[in-house]
């Protein structure tokens, strides 16, 4: 039933008619000729999301070799013309996000510990470098290095492992100003780095009933008005200091569980002691002390990391790197255009993770396109609606007998995102 809803799903994003009006609207095609919108985004996914594509060139040989005549092949000169296009971006961004909201889907896996969330949100920020004759467009941070630079500001649901939602800017654009809207985060969880704590929005999430978990700072240093271990007992002499003031001497236990003065606003901190580096690491949240002990939310956090290994992905195995183009819309555009072939790899990865019953590696899927990702486009291309049934069941077939997670150790194990989900259904 899984693969039956994923081609479902695919094929409703691939339709014909709503990507034709939709190419019409945005003016990338006025009239349907030969580059028409459907092979043209089927390319882009079997392109960017199978193998090394290094030039624009690569993307012309795939569009050309999905047709099924010599007749329909296209010269490369109205290929790159089609692509520079600000109406190609648009489409484009289009097309990503009405994929980000049709394959949204949450795991069917329990997990009582996490239960109080309608969503785990992570939120993260990767850039890098364009052409340098974009640095008016997009200026980048270090200039000397990578004068002009992009950064992909990302909101993935932990629940349907996926993005919903993606902004593009300039590398040196405030990461703020791209969290998720405080009022759309009531009875939701959101994980951040240390790069985005800022008051007024923090206490916005909480006014309006969201929940936060975020690293903060190097240079934040609030009063402490509330002191205890891990286990509750009360650090007496650890009240009244700034956070940064305490130091190691101050107490032996490994873990504090603080309660501070930011601005007159109330926030927990919990803190931990990294013997190896030497210096407290820390968190700040509003997650309750009766709900998550100071060892649950340290390992809440890790749940982070997923979205780094989103960032990974996307650049390793969708092609999400510099783009040797001097032409803006080309290179927005095939920013869009890489999400969307993770987007489908991804899909089609939770449909054979289904079909095995269990976790499949996410790196495995992600690097194994071959002979499937292709016919599959080639399918949607053409409009073989049975043949596209096919291709999909063997592609799932195929990644679930091929994925699997290789053993790991016991530590490593319950660091993992399955180990972590597992300890919190316990």
């Amino acid at each position: 039933m899984e693969i039956m809803s994923a081609c479902q799903k695919v094929s409703q994003l691939f339709n014909a008619s709503w990507m034709n009006e939709q190419a019409k609207r945005v003016g990338l095609c006025k009239r349907l000729r030969r580059i028409q919108p459907l092979p043209l985004s089927a390319a882009m996914v079997a392109g960017l999301g199978d193998g090394k594509v290094t030039a624009i060139a690569d993307l012309h040989r795939t569009f050309n070799g999905l047709g099924m005549s010599p007749e329909a092949m296209v010269a490369y000169k109205p290929f790159h013309n089609q692509l520079r296009k600000q109406s190609f971006a648009t489409f484009m961004q289009a097309l990503a996000k009405r994929a980000m909201v049709l394959f949204s889907q949450q795991w069917s896996q329990d997990i009582p510990g996490l239960s109080q969330f309608e969503q785990v949100l992570l939120h993260d920020g990767s850039s890098f470098a364009l052409h340098k004759q974009l640095a008016e467009v997009f200026p980048g941070r270090f200039k000397k290095l990578s004068p002009a630079a992009v950064e992909c500001h990302m909101t993935m649901s932990l629940l349907d492992d996926q993005p919903l939602a993606l902004s593009v800017s300039a590398d040196t654009s405030a990461e703020r100003r791209y969290l998720p809207e405080p009022m759309g985060l009531r009875n939701r969880l959101l994980l951040c780095d240390a790069g985005y704590p800022q008051q007024d929005y923090l206490s916005q999430v909480n006014q309006h009933g969201g929940f936060y978990l975020m690293r903060h700072g190097k240079n934040w240093n609030p009063l402490i008005r509330q002191a205890n271990n891990s286990k509750g007992r009360k650090l007496d002499k650890l009240v009244g200091k700034r956070l940064q003031d305490i130091r190691r001497r101050d107490s032996r236990s490994e873990v504090l569980d603080l309660e501070v003065d930011w601005a007159g606003h109330r926030v927990r901190v919990i803190r931990f002691w990294h013997q190896e580096s030497k210096r407290y690491l820390s968190w700040m949240t509003n997650l309750s002390t009766e709900q998550f002990s100071a060892e649950q939310v340290m390992k809440l956090y890790r749940l982070r990391w997923q979205i780094e290994l989103l960032f990974k992905e996307w650049k390793s195995h969708n092609n999400l790197h510099k783009f040797n183009t001097r032409q803006r819309y080309l290179a927005e555009g095939l920013i869009w255009a890489s999400l969307l072939s993770l987007l489908v790899k991804r899909l089609v990865g939770r449909a054979a993770a289904h079909l095995a019953g269990k976790r499949l590696s996410t790196l495995k899927m992600a690097k194994f396109t071959q002979g499937w990702l292709e016919p599959m486009m080639k399918s949607l291309t053409t409009g073989f609606t049975q043949q596209l049934a096919i291709d999909l069941h063997w592609a799932v077939e195929l990644l679930a007998r091929t994925c699997c997670r290789d053993q790991q150790s016991k530590a490593k194990k319950s660091n993992s995102l399955e180990g972590i989900l597992e300890a919190f259904g316990a």
